[in-house]
């Protein structure tokens, strides 16, 4: 009896701790896929977003300031270089007004961690692994460097601590089974996966956003006013990391609304007095933390203003940027599906993705009035509110790069779910085997682009290649807004190797208006140049889109590519996810419909005859080409070629 009992205690002891083991492990996947190959550039920084804000961060001090103790002139004031030396092993500009068009608490986060890592580090000694030296800024380590772990690896615990909050989410809405697989979902979504990987914020601010979500649908639940003031506190950090963030208040609005004024039966108190805990406290709560996490926010407000109006200019389409020219004639709403279910979720996912946000809503509205249902409506409608709100506003947006949907996707990954556990508990025969389709795709895809991270990166590649290809002093032709190669820095055979010797010129091929004027200097420096570099589709890719604004650098590109102009193909190289031989990845010379002279000796061309969203693709698996001048043809040649006369 005794030993039937221990049994029994036993196994329902295992069946209880199913759900634990089962997040526990979803964790460990999570932090593999994202925290695995820290250094898949070298720690190079070829995100541009990354690198300016290490850049910045680089100048953060928390004690002292400038001789000036203006608050312009503070070590603290993202706006401005501080006018002395602040940093460690990198120069930077000084006393001189500067961009930054990101939000200030995570870029003092980054600060205030590897300063901590820092003070930690005087105590370790010297540390032989790579990366934990630089974490820990020991020895001769770059202070830039530390910044770039430190915000890699924060970008990583953030995605864990977003997993924890959709598991919660989904577990309060449907259940367990439901959480398990919204957060295995997220866990192998490669979008997440992929900005892991950079030091940026966008990882950050979707884990404000769902903290926030997550805060409003334990209101909405127990109708405690202290969430409805820890949900306005956690708006002020998430806006504080972006302002679109304030489209949180709809959510916000709608949980108010839904419980104070739908299912509460006391409604005797004073309208003052609603008005004052339900909308005036949380602002003060949301208006306090934003401004505690961003105070040169508002002593520099214009600054601030300034430099979102020019965010919004830029995501209006209001500048010629060659990346924001890629989406010209690019559909709203339906890119970013597109864009999602091709390469940055994949399809099984992402079907069920919108069939679940649209099957969802369906059953909300089918359920009104709320009056009469139980809170878990409320709580879908808020969840609801805050997905088509979002996708309505960013969706439409001129500029679509997929990392904009991120705020709404661990949502929508919940509603997805439940609709798979639904499918799956109405019929097993036909729901498990959908189930695997969607669950073992997405998996796959995330194992094989984090096996992408253990080849190298094409452009230290490529910039490997040219050191020992390139003789010092010959004339290597650039283009402006791509990344410039060779890299500054390549680590080869434990040394440093720098690219002073190399005489590089950049092209600005994507500038308008395209004009003969615009191609007489650029000829000139293609006849006199030993090599171009094509480090990604960054240019070429929108000038291709919008033939009709660029005639003359369509002719460029097409006798670069076919030969034409006297130049052949030295180097093609790329990386990129593939499954049983088939690539992953798109063509963006084939899509583009260029003709490349080439004996297959250097390119691939087994990849999809689609083309990614250039944002996907261009910082961590471009493709780079590397053109060599044999034929050394004339200007007069060149000329006839791109222009169409002698």
């Amino acid at each position: 009896m005794i030993k039937a009992y221990f049994r029994g205690y036993s196994v329902s002891r295992i069946v209880g701790n199913q759900s634990k083991l089962g997040i526990i492990a979803i964790i460990a996947f999570c932090v593999v896929c994202r925290g695995s190959h820290i250094t898949w550039d070298d720690l190079l920084q070829t995100h541009p977003d990354e690198r300016y804000i290490n850049l910045v961060a680089t100048s953060i001090e928390f004690f002292g300031t400038s001789s000036d103790a203006n608050g312009s002139e503070s070590r603290l004031n993202p706006f401005y270089w501080p006018d002395t030396k602040t940093t460690r092993g990198i120069e930077i500009p000084r006393g001189e007004p500067r961009l930054f068009a990101y939000g200030h608490a995570p870029l003092y986060l980054r600060v205030v961690v590897a300063k901590g890592l820092s003070f930690v580090g005087k105590f370790l000694g010297t540390i032989d692994d790579y990366v934990l030296r630089h974490l820990f800024l020991s020895g001769d380590s770059l202070e830039i460097l530390q910044m770039v772990v430190v915000g890699r690896y924060l970008s990583v615990l953030a995605d864990c601590i977003t997993l924890l909050i959709v598991y919660f989410i989904a577990k309060k809405l449907e259940g367990k089974l439901v959480g398990l697989m919204s957060a295995g979902l997220f866990a192998a979504s490669v979008q997440f996966i992929q900005q892991a990987h950079y030091g940026t914020f966008d990882s950050l601010l979707t884990t404000a956003v769902t903290a926030v979500l997550w805060v409003l649908v334990l209101y909405v639940e127990s109708g405690k006013v202290r969430y409805l003031n820890i949900a306005g506190g956690a708006i002020g950090l998430a806006v504080g990391i972006k302002a679109t963030a304030l489209l949180l208040v709809a959510p916000a609005f709608t949980a108010i609304l839904c419980y104070e004024f739908v299912r509460v039966e006391d409604v005797k108190l004073r309208v003052a007095r609603k008005i004052l805990e339900l909308f005036i406290v949380p602002g003060l709560y949301a208006l306090g933390v934003f401004i505690v996490c961003n105070p040169y926010a508002v002593i520099e407000w214009k600054e601030y203003l300034s430099n979102i109006a020019l965010q919004s200019y830029m995501v209006r389409g209001l500048v010629d940027w060659p990346f924001i020219l890629q989406y010209k004639n690019t559909t709203p709403y339906i890119y970013h599906i597109i864009e999602q279910g091709r390469w940055t979720i994949g399809w099984p996912l992402t079907i069920f993705m919108y069939a679940g946000t649209m099957v969802l809503g369906k059953q909300v509205i089918s359920r009104f009035p709320l009056k009469k249902t139980g809170y878990d409506v409320a709580q879908r409608l808020v969840l609801l509110i805050w997905v088509l709100s979002y996708f309505m506003l960013i969706g439409g947006l001129y500029v679509k790069y997929p990392r904009y949907m991120l705020p709404i996707i661990p949502i929508q990954i919940i509603f997805a779910a439940i609709l798979l556990v639904r499918i799956l508990k109405i019929s097993v025969t036909y729901g498990l085997p959908v189930v695997l389709v969607v669950v073992s795709t997405t998996a796959v895809y995330a194992i094989e682009y984090v096996r992408m991270y253990e080849q190298p990166h094409p452009w230290i590649v490529a910039s490997n290649w040219m050191y020992r290809n390139v003789d010092i002093g010959d004339t290597v032709l650039i283009e402006k807004w791509d990344h410039p190669l060779p890299m500054p820095q390549v680590r080869q055979l434990d040394k440093l190797v720098f690219k002073e010797g190399f005489d590089t010129v950049a092209m600005n091929l994507a500038e308008l208006p395209d004009t003969e004027q615009k191609f007489t200097p650029i000829v000139e420096d293609i006849v006199q140049a030993d090599y171009i570099i094509v480090a990604s589709n960054r240019n070429y890719g929108p000038v291709y889109g919008n033939s009709e604004l660029f005639p003359y650098s369509v002719k460029y590109y097409q006798g670069l590519f076919d030969g034409t102009l006297g130049y052949s193909l030295a180097l093609a190289e790329t990386r990129h996810p593939s499954f049983s031989g088939i690539s992953l990845r798109g063509d963006p010379i084939g899509s583009a419909g260029i003709n490349l002279r080439d004996d297959k000796k250097h390119y691939d061309y087994m990849h999809r005859s689609v083309v990614a969203d250039e944002s996907f693709t261009v910082y961590d698996h471009p493709l780079v080409l590397v053109f060599y001048n044999e034929s050394k043809l004339g200007y007069d040649h060149m000329m006839e070629v791109i222009i169409g006369k002698q």
